[in-house]
């Protein structure tokens, strides 16, 4: 140490000069070889070998070292094998910084459900812990069509279906269906299912308002209680949430396509111009807002919504291929009758789908549900990722 050494240096200047013993007296150790040094040899002691000299220094050095010693943290792990000098440095002791939370973690989720129907409830929620991990979602009380009386005001009690069936048609066309001479306009009457079904999604709307936040601008996950994400969910939401444009208004997260994408954002992600069904959907407020300025709705919610998106006053994208599909097949196990259930007469099963369409079996095959995917939750997960439900279920 250096106090060693300067006190072995010490030892070798000449004993010919001894400073007095009150310039020592405030270092011990000098002063007990000082005096050492000049003990007479009259007095028949030996000199002071160098060896024990040194020892002797080393000694008191550590005695007199160890009363200010302080003691220090002890590094764990790997850091002990770093040279000292580097411990001292602040980037060792800096915290890793927190991941990011997840876009599921942050989004809010509420699930469309009546409250006749708690299997349903259950079965969508078993569905979205096992597909969407970290996803806070909440049930919403849906309206009862049968039981509530909703206002005209917020929901019409009839529609024309001339927009839908223009959608019907460039489906029927892109698809190569020939069946576009049965796509005629007429009015409808909305059946007590389907305003209840809108009235839901307008109480959804309100929902995102109030849950907007301090900036206004938090998005809110709308899910019906069929809502079925595949294994792909969580993955591919991640992916696309980056990419989207500052415009979006509504993001599909499972739909039927109509008409062609508009344009392509990324190999996940297309600005849809006209999409059927609402069983899953991320609604910003500047959209929520928009569309409740705009009610009555006088369409099937989900045609409604699309012909907002086809005029451009909400911006739509679609995550494609989707990843929520529904838990049955159109119409099955519904609670909502539609009101084109016999568009085409009271005998009319409805078999403009992929699965069920009536056309040649060469057609039948290219659009029937791919092998190895089995249960009705997997209709209409074609290759083109189109569903072809003509209406909200």
């Amino acid at each position: 140490s250096r106090r060693a050494s300067v006190s072995l240096w010490f030892c070798e200047v000449s004993s010919a000069w001894a400073p007095p013993s009150s310039l020592l007296a405030p270092f011990p150790i000098m002063s007990a070889l000082a005096a050492e040094k000049t003990t007479p040899a009259a007095a028949g002691a030996a000199p002071l070998p160098s060896s024990r000299v040194a020892g002797a220094v080393v000694a008191a050095t550590e005695k007199l070292g160890s009363s200010k010693r302080v003691s220090k943290r002890r590094l764990s792990g790997d850091a002990e094998s770093i040279p000292r000098p580097l411990r001292q440095r602040k980037s060792l002791c800096v915290a890793e910084k927190p991941k990011p939370a997840s876009v599921l973690s942050s989004l809010e989720a509420i699930v469309v459900n009546l409250e006749r129907r708690p299997d349903r409830m259950a079965g969508c929620a078993t569905r979205l812990e096992a597909r969407c991990p970290g996803l806070r979602f909440e049930r919403l009380l849906a309206t009862d069509g049968r039981q509530t009386v909703i206002g005209k005001d917020e929901v019409t009690c009839s529609w024309h279906t001339s927009r839908n069936v223009v959608y019907q048609r460039a489906r029927a066309i892109r698809k190569g269906w020939d069946d576009l001479d049965t796509y005629q306009e007429r009015t409808l009457e909305l059946t007590a299912g389907e305003r209840g079904c809108a009235s839901s999604h307008i109480r959804a709307w309100q929902a995102c308002l109030e849950r907007a936040g301090e900036a206004g601008d938090r998005p809110l996950l709308v899910l019906e209680d069929d809502a079925a994400p595949t294994a792909e969910f969580a993955a591919t939401l991640e992916r696309v949430w980056p990419s989207l444009p500052a415009d979006c208004g509504v993001l599909y997260l499972g739909y039927s396509q109509a008409a062609d994408w508009r344009r392509e954002v990324t190999k996940d992600l297309v600005e849809a111009e006209y999409v059927w069904t609402t069983v899953a959907y991320v609604i910003w407020p500047s959209a929520a807002r928009k569309l409740l300025s705009q009610l009555p709705v006088n369409e099937p919610v989900d045609n409604w919504m699309a012909g907002y998106c086809a005029t451009g006053d909400v911006k739509a994208y679609c995550v494609r291929p989707k990843i929520v599909l529904q838990a049955d097949a159109w119409n099955v196990n519904s609670d909502v009758g539609h009101s084109d259930e016999h568009y085409w007469g009271p005998d009319s099963d409805i078999r403009h789908s992929d699965e069920l369409y009536w056309g040649t079996e060469e057609l039948r095959a290219r659009d029937r549900q791919p092998a190895g995917l089995a249960g009705a939750a997997l209709l209409g997960d074609a290759a083109d990722d189109d569903s072809d439900s003509s209406s909200e279920e």
